[in-house]
């Protein structure tokens, strides 16, 4: 009930046509709609009635009838699209001002779905020839973001920080990302999707304008796309093609053991709290976590630790060259002081300092010129 078969797409949009249904998918993300339509197919295709006959047949009837109704054409559903179904129904009838029993509706998992290992995401990259399917694949393990989400990415929405040549870059999105059960996390791309994106850019598979998409692919064909990589790779058909990516982000995180708090901001893990705007100083420091995390996050790394180190003292030598610069600063302050002592000390005695350096440079070539 996730996907809508090609065949079915044209009897789909035509359902968008109704008021009912429009009411009913109105502020719904991408995902639901999709799978909403598949459900009102089933249902539609079922009782040989359009969306509105089914309002007007559902005021004609008692509302357990209709419940009863729902129950009947999901028996022959497996669990997670029967659960989907009943849901996507009640939620149609709700919408159009019907109100139905209630109803003990949950879904319990078939079986536990780990994400990808890092050597399991390269064997998935490595079946993938297409650069924007390869550069969905790392922006989704660096980012955690959920697929609606990274399919919702813009140019505008990294612009600040990729134009400024800043690593990992911070991917600024909207309001309207954050507060609600399902939000994006305050997160970055880091250097395997930031070069893969330029190389994108360089072969204009990406536009450099602010509302172009960084991934300009749909949703189902990039499942299907990662459901064969994986068949091919071999790898375990319990990995969630598109979650397990997320999966891998969050395992990476808890891998490099930073802050708790700071951590399920990154992942977007924070239902009940307000969304912020963050400030620069904020972002920097994220920043500097993701960055201690990167060793473990990066799919092309080989050696975490050593990478880990080199990080270290990456961040030294940073530390050292901003001391540099101080104590240089420092220093030609101190003899700005010294020479502005000296022009003082000069002028309180008539002198003027510049023609006394001037006169004390002609004593000195003269002397050179007897000796010689």
């Amino acid at each position: 009930m996730t996907d809508i078969a090609h065949a079915d797409l044209p009897r789909a949009e035509a359902l968008r046509e109704y008021l009912t249904v429009q009411r009913w998918l109105r502020d719904k993300e991408p995902k639901t709609v999709e799978n909403y339509l598949a459900t009102m197919l089933r249902f539609t295709a079922k009782t040989d009635l359009n969306p509105d006959q089914l309002v007007a047949w559902a005021k004609t009837v008692d509302p357990v009838t209709v419940q009863d109704r729902i129950d009947q054409l999901a028996e022959d559903l497996q669990p997670a699209p029967s659960f989907t179904f009943k849901i996507g129904m009640r939620s149609f009838f709700g919408h159009s001002g019907y109100k139905l029993p209630k109803a003990k509706l949950t879904y319990t998992l078939q079986d536990w779905h780990r994400g990808y290992k890092k050597e399991e995401v390269k064997e998935l990259l490595s079946y993938l020839n297409d650069p924007l399917r390869k550069l969905y694949v790392y922006v989704c393990a660096e980012t955690g973001l959920r697929a609606h989400t990274v399919l919702a990415l813009r140019y505008r929405h990294i612009k600040e920080d990729f134009e400024s040549n800043i690593v990992p870059c911070a991917i600024r999105l909207e309001p309207k990302f954050y507060g609600k059960r399902k939000s994006a996390g305050y997160t970055f791309l880091g250097e395997r999707s930031l070069a893969l994106l330029r190389k994108c850019i360089k072969l204009k598979l990406v536009k450099a304008t602010d509302d172009s998409p960084l991934i300009q692919l749909g949703y189902a064909g990039l499942y299907d796309a990662l459901v064969r990589a994986r068949q091919r790779a071999k790898l375990d058909p319990k990995i969630q093609p598109n979650h397990g990516l997320r999966k891998y982000f969050e395992d990476a995180l808890d891998a490099a053991r930073i802050d708790r708090d700071r951590k399920m901001m990154i992942e977007g893990h924070f239902a009940g709290t307000r969304a912020k705007h963050y400030t620069d100083r904020e972002w920097d420091e994220l920043r500097k976590l993701y960055r201690e995390a990167y060793p473990h996050i990066d799919v092309d790394t080989t050696n975490t630790g050593l990478d880990k180190r080199i990080l270290g003292l990456e961040d030294e030598n940073s530390e050292l060259q901003q001391r540099v610069k101080t104590l240089e600063g420092q220093l030609e302050n101190s003899d700005r002081e010294s020479m502005g002592k000296l022009q003082a000390a000069a002028k309180s005695m008539g002198f003027d300092l510049g023609v006394l350096a001037d006169e004390i440079l002609r004593q000195a070539r003269r002397r050179q010129q007897k000796s010689s």
